[in-house]
């Protein structure tokens, strides 16, 4: 137990002896831990930045709501690239495959086929907004797929479609563009290209995802959209399950039937793709750690000019010590109290500049996050991570000048001037 107590003390003795050094040499301290301080803010400035760009973009994507599935023609952006490279072309999604889901997937509970006309312009008395490629006839199963309600006026419904009326809702950012106050769109008529529609909702505003908008659109029943527009045959498809639980068992379903009505053979992969939120998650997942390892790739750059500078402040200290050392070996100190004198004071050196980097980190993430606009969030996993980089750099700087100093001899030591 004394012995514990005396190695305590020792490592205690040795930490106030590096700040007393550090104090009487302040500029070469600084510089010897700026390394550190470099590569320590850098992992955490790198890190509370991708924890917020994170956590907003999981944000945005659970806005769309948590069961929700898209059919895709690839599963992949790679695997659209692959295509390009290659000339694969495959066939569009039409209304067979969305009769073949509501005929055999029991574990969908809605079905959202969309169309869409591209370079469109929308004018109200004076004012216009163009929307290239968000005018689009959908099911009034649109809402519930996507979980998001109307601000003012109602939704697309069953009479509408059985009527093929010209009636339209818009998103918000249209609403804005064509008037005061998105309340006041409520029973205008705008004309969209050539064709006049009767506003009867607005539907609520939600944060844009990845920077694109997501409230710039104007939907009108898709059977009014058919008859304007015959000639347009391909459906984009989104979907949600039961519950959140049954996304897999839904993916099967809707798998089987997809290959069913596209005539896939059973030696054949997929001619289509699934996505889900949890796809998306792993995306952004997949660009994070891709940026995080290249952010701990350059901050050992810094820990690696940390490490070499306090080799040779410590060599140097060694050296300016040598008599001190040979009076404390004179008096009885061991080579492992010399030893862990020096390891000490390359840790607290390098320990102070660890934890300098984490508050410069930590502030500079704090700057930048609030700046874009997403929610700040130190990791306690990355400041952990910081002080272990920091304290591990002095301890493995600090070997080697505490092997030399221990194994001076205590005689040559003391005739040292």
């Amino acid at each position: 137990m004394e012995t514990k107590t005396n190695r305590i003390s020792e490592i205690i003795e040795s930490g106030s002896m590096a700040l007393r050094s550090l104090m009487a040499h302040k500029f070469r301290s600084f510089m010897t831990i700026l390394g550190v301080l470099i590569g320590v803010s850098a992992v955490i400035l790198v890190n509370t930045i991708l924890e917020g760009f994170q956590n907003y973009t999981e944000a945005s994507i659970d806005k769309i709501g948590t069961n929700v599935i898209y059919i895709t023609k690839w599963a992949s952006h790679a695997d659209a690239e692959r295509a390009r490279e290659t000339g694969e072309n495959r066939k569009n999604f039409t209304f067979k495959e969305v009769n073949a889901i509501l005929e055999s997937c029991d574990l969908v509970a809605a079905v959202a086929p969309q169309k869409r006309m591209f370079n469109n312009v929308a004018k109200y008395g004076n004012k216009r907004a163009t929307n290239p490629d968000d005018y689009r006839g959908v099911w009034p199963e649109q809402a519930e797929v996507t979980n998001r309600g109307v601000e003012f006026g109602r939704f697309i419904n069953d009479v509408d479609m059985e009527r093929r009326s010209m009636v339209t809702v818009l998103g918000p950012e249209m609403a804005d563009a064509l008037f005061e106050v998105r309340e006041d769109a409520i029973g205008k008529v705008i004309r969209v290209n050539s064709y006049k529609f009767t506003v009867i909702g607005v539907q609520e505003e939600i944060d844009d995802m990845f920077g694109i908008s997501e409230n710039d659109f104007i939907f009108i029943p898709m059977t009014t959209f058919e008859n304007l527009y015959p000639s347009t045959k391909d459906v984009r498809i989104l979907l949600s399950v039961v519950s959140r639980d049954k996304i897999e068992e839904a993916k099967e379903q809707v798998t089987n039937a997809l290959r069913r009505v596209r005539r896939v053979r059973p030696d054949e992969a997929n001619n289509f793709g699934l996505l889900t939120q949890d796809s998306f998650k792993d995306r952004v997942g997949e660009f994070t750690n891709t940026v995080r390892i290249a952010g701990l790739a350059i901050s050992s750059v810094g820990l690696l000019v940390g490490l070499i500078g306090v080799i040779n402040i410590m060599l140097i200290s060694v050296t300016e010590r040598t008599r001190e050392i040979g009076v404390r070996k004179a008096i009885g100190a061991k080579r492992s109290n010399i030893l862990l004198q020096f390891l000490t004071e390359a840790a607290t050196l390098t320990g102070i500049g660890g934890i300098v980097g984490i508050i410069v980190g930590a502030l500079g993430g704090l700057i930048l996050t609030t700046a874009i606009g997403w929610t700040y969030y130190l990791s306690p996993f990355w400041v952990v991570v910081g002080l272990v980089l920091s304290f591990g750099t002095g301890i493995t700087a600090g070997i080697y000048p505490a092997w030399k100093a221990a194994r001076l001899d205590p005689i040559e030591a003391l005739r040292y001037e």
